[in-house]
């Protein structure tokens, strides 16, 4: 299992959680995501991890790296 941690913007309640979780979870393997609302800190766990293709998705969901 690898882990990718990521810095993000606009985490501000729990429908951006379940937005980050959701829309990362569609992602080939990608296993568990973690989010914090109060640092912004989304931690994604899974197989054969594309960093960039994270950061992408992230970033078209509204949560672009700090």
């Amino acid at each position: 299992m690898h882990t990718e941690d990521f810095q993000v913007q606009n985490v501000k309640c729990g429908g951006c959680v379940s937005n980050i979780q959701n829309g990362l979870a569609e992602l080939d393997g990608v296993s568990n995501i973690d989010v914090d609302i109060t640092s912004g800190r989304v931690t994604v766990a899974g197989e054969q991890l594309d960093r960039q293709q994270l950061t992408s998705k992230l970033a078209e969901l509204g949560y672009p790296e700090a």
